[in-house]
């Protein structure tokens, strides 16, 4: 349950000043190690300092939830302007989505209104409407700009639904693939107790439980400025304004979609909505690279072996696991060579002390396995920390337009902290969980798949 303290008092004394966006500023936020009971410090943002370009196209930046979640009033808050209608937040055209061009610390940015899934689910949708809409929308993501740079999910102060969690996953998995960061702004907090942020310290955990996860997140009114309120909600509206621009610079990535996206896109998208109970027929699949393991291990008693395709269980999930060497580079090979397991994930180990040959090596196997359409966790040996993980990748892993890879480390063997080991441990198994794409898979019959057919049969 999600608690939402409207109607209590105001703290007045507690708002951020002087907040201003800067391109030459770098980070803009300061963060503070969590105390017990609080939300976990955000992952570092992906700064890409070795990458900066001068910019000639605008970042898309995707804008979803369901109707009445305020997606319009926030664009209005980012520009400082009414450019978005916000009566109906395009109630009952579910993907149908409207475009603004904003720039923000020099930068350009396309933010996409689009409606999500609630609407569909009751029926009120036109088939053939929904279907023109999410095919315009997924064409016009690969024909502009630079790809997709950032999902911004907008929910109400209320309640947790379940079209909420199937809307983060057709967004997020099925339509990103897990490639670009996502935040989540939550809307009509103009009455909430203390700062609008303490919202979040109270609820964060309850979408974790749900299985979605945000790089970072909003807490915000969507009110309009107007001489007859008091000033406590003149200061929440500036301070609301301020929070997503900064949230928009501070977390926008490059991910450069290619041709196969429609139609892998397309396709969760069909099985996430034709199956309503979100099951699945067979467990995630995993593809495993670490070249410095050995290859024989001791299956049982006396018996040793190799072992390159298993079921496991990680973190008390159940996954198909194949283990592959480290691809060869070949300038006839595909993304889609013949033969090769198709992955929910890639997770890929580098060593810390070899950094020289790091970048082509993974963007072999990248290659070879569909990198660029499958989340890919890259795990550090040698490191003992994510923070230097995740230096360690955005230096010398991490490629302008390849979307943005999560990361974590792995302690050297001969490490004498246990504790260092069973912190990667159990980070990696909760990145694995959370990285995974969530697939549903066609269960070939019954009334829900045959309604579905007759709403996007043709595209198939």
């Amino acid at each position: 349950m999600l608690e939402d303290n409207a109607g209590q008092g105001l703290d007045e004394t507690s708002y951020p000043v002087d907040v201003r966006l800067d391109s030459g500023w770098g980070q803009l936020t300061s963060m503070l190690e969590p105390e017990e009971g609080q939300p976990p410090e955000p992952p570092p943002k992906w700064s890409s300092n070795h990458h900066q370009v001068s910019r000639s196209r605008a970042r898309n930046v995707v804008i979803f939830g369901e109707s009445g979640s305020g997606k319009s009033s926030v664009i209005n808050a980012i520009a400082g302007q009414e450019l978005s209608e916000t009566s109906g937040d395009a109630a009952g055209c579910t993907f149908r989505y409207q475009c603004y061009n904003v720039n923000l610390a020099g930068q350009t940015f396309r933010l996409f209104d689009t409606a999500g899934l609630d609407e569909a689910a009751q029926g009120t949708v036109p088939p053939a409407k929904a279907e023109e809409n999410l095919k315009s929308l997924l064409r016009e993501l690969m024909s502009t700009s630079d790809g997709i740079g950032l999902l911004v999910y907008c929910v109400r102060s209320t309640r947790l639904r379940r079209a909420l969690i199937k809307n983060y996953n057709i967004f997020y998995s099925a339509i990103c693939r897990k490639k670009v960061p996502i935040v989540v702004v939550v809307t009509g907090l103009e009455n909430h107790a203390y700062t609008m942020d303490s919202w979040w310290d109270t609820n964060w955990n309850e979408f974790r439980i749900h299985g979605m996860h945000f790089e970072d997140h909003a807490c915000v009114t969507t009110l309009r400025k107007d001489l007859d309120i008091p000033d406590v909600f003149t200061q929440r509206i500036t301070e609301s304004s301020e929070t997503l621009r900064m949230l928009i610079v501070n977390n926008c990535s490059e991910w450069a979609i290619d041709d196969s996206w429609f139609r892998l896109s397309f396709a969760d998208v069909r099985n996430m909505i034709s199956d309503r109970r979100s099951e699945r027929t067979l467990p995630p699949t995993l593809i495993i690279c670490d070249s410095t393991q050995k290859d024989e291990v001791e299956i049982a008693y006396c018996i040793k072996g190799t072992v390159q395709t298993c079921v496991a269980h990680i973190g008390g999930v159940v996954y198909r696991v194949h283990r592959v060497p480290q691809p060869e580079f070949d300038p006839k090979s595909t993304s889609n060579v013949e033969g090769r397991p198709e992955a929910d994930l890639l997770v890929y180990y580098a060593c810390e002390d070899e950094p020289s040959a790091a970048r082509q090596k993974f963007k072999i196997f990248c290659a070879a396995y569909r990198g660029n359409m499958v989340p890919v966790i890259v795990v550090v040996k040698g490191l003992n920390d994510s923070k230097d993980a995740h230096r360690w990748v955005e230096e010398h892993i991490a490629e302008r337009g390849a979307g943005r890879p999560f990361s974590t480390f792995a302690p050297a063997r001969d490490l004498e902290d246990n504790s260092a080991k069973r912190a990667a441990e159990q980070e990696l198994q909760e990145l694995i969980q959370s990285s995974c794409l969530i697939r549903s898979e066609g269960r070939g019959g019954g009334t829900q798949k045959s309604g579905f057919v007759k709403l996007f049969g043709r595209w198939l």
